[in-house]
């Protein structure tokens, strides 16, 4: 398995997170942390309910207004609502009433009351996993979920942060009919913060930054949860002025290339990614890739490497929602067979939830990833229109 290396640092006013392996970036995140967090619990008071959509709009604060996908209370009411997404321009923040709270190794939600593991940890893992603790998280109060993280984890640790997370959900339901609207039931860790923790404990190298508030929060929060699963990972200040963090890992010039339509495979072949806001269509193409003179081969070829380049550029970008794959026709079925399962096992690696759903008549593969966040180019776009308007 390929070290990562997660490097933090300031971007154009925000906060730029990338995620690499020993070769190339695997991940960019902006995150500009203006506004209400994502994950955070507040007091809401139901405004209106419109059942046409099904759907109710709450006030959460000062002349602020979400949705909850739910018709199901009262108008006037006062619930305890998680903010699950950031609205934009197009759409309020979105609400639910499921709560969940987030740990290194579980997640504790109201939601249900079921024990459940992490559908990215299978085979003999799964198994050991619900045997050791199927006898602790029996009659439970509130639903329990093994995160990933788990699998490396002492059960003492896992116990413990269950109990605690537990016990601060209760502490948020205990005290909700006492507040007013608008008021702040739980804060969590910021969004940048949370996403590190999404990434695979085990293979982390080493956390980089060359900004010495990030630093001291790092070390606040977020280092003391992975060095209990991983002893090893390094969290590093850098400080060389003649060499800045951002030249020394190219960070503009990857960013300026993973918003490219045209990505170029080392055979000569290539991709072409058109983003909509309906859905992603990747084309490949076997451009320059001339190497074999039998053309099923070229094309077969071809196409598991543009797999390979798919998989790390749909991370990349935060490519989410309907994504379609126009792969080079081959006359054998059992090489789309082949493709199709290799893409299956490579998005099984994201740590973002991605299913591969169809192969269509003219074999188009058809897969879907979950929205979390928005894509790298919004990202980008967003923060550009920012910075424009405060220099206005």
């Amino acid at each position: 398995m390929n070290e990562k290396t997660i490097v933090l640092t300031k971007y154009s006013g925000a906060l730029l997170y990338m995620c690499m392996d020993e070769k190339r970036p695997l991940e960019y995140r902006i995150f500009d942390d203006d506004g209400d967090a994502a994950g955070n619990i507040y007091l809401c008071m139901v405004k209106d309910i419109v059942k046409n959509i099904g759907a109710s709009f709450v006030t959460y604060g000062d002349k602020k207004t979400g949705f909850i996908k739910s018709t199901a209370y009262k108008r006037g009411s006062l619930i305890p609502l998680q903010l699950k997404k950031k609205g934009d321009d197009d759409k309020a923040p979105l609400f639910t009433a499921d709560l969940s709270l987030t740990g290194m190794y579980t997640v504790v939600t109201n939601a249900d009351r079921n024990f459940a593991i992490s559908k990215k940890i299978t085979g003999d893992m799964r198994k050991e996993l619900k045997a050791a603790y199927d006898p602790f998280f029996q009659d439970l109060e509130y639903g329990i979920t093994l995160r990933t993280n788990s699998a490396y984890a002492d059960r003492g640790e896992v116990l413990k942060e269950a109990d605690e997370l537990a016990g601060v959900l209760d502490s948020i339901l205990s005290v909700a009919d006492k507040r007013t609207c608008g008021t702040v039931l739980y804060e969590g860790d910021k969004e940048w913060q949370r996403h590190c923790l999404k990434a695979d404990a085990g293979s982390l190298e080493r956390i980089i930054t060359d900004d010495i508030d990030i630093y001291e929060a790092l070390n606040k929060g977020v280092v003391s949860k992975f060095l209990r699963m991983n002893p090893g990972i390094k969290i590093e200040l850098y400080k060389d002025r003649l060499l800045p963090l951002n030249k020394l890992y190219s960070i503009e010039t990857g960013l300026d290339e993973a918003l490219k339509d045209k990505v170029w495979l080392k055979s000569g072949g290539f991709l072409y990614i058109e983003q909509t806001r309906a859905l992603c269509s990747i084309d490949v193409n076997t451009g320059k890739n001339t190497k074999n003179s039998d053309k099923e081969t070229t094309f077969y070829e071809c196409n598991m490497e543009a797999t390979e380049e798919i998989a790390r550029q749909i991370r990349l970008r935060n490519i989410s929602g309907i994504i379609v794959i126009d792969y080079i026709n081959m006359t054998e079925e059992r090489h789309l067979n082949q493709v199709v399962g290799y893409l299956k096992k490579l998005i099984c690696m994201d740590t973002v939830k991605t299913k591969v759903h169809d192969v269509t008549g003219l074999s188009l593969v058809e897969l879907t990833r979950q929205k979390e966040l928005k894509p790298l180019k919004d990202m980008v776009d967003a923060l550009n229109n920012k910075n424009e308007v405060a220099n206005v």
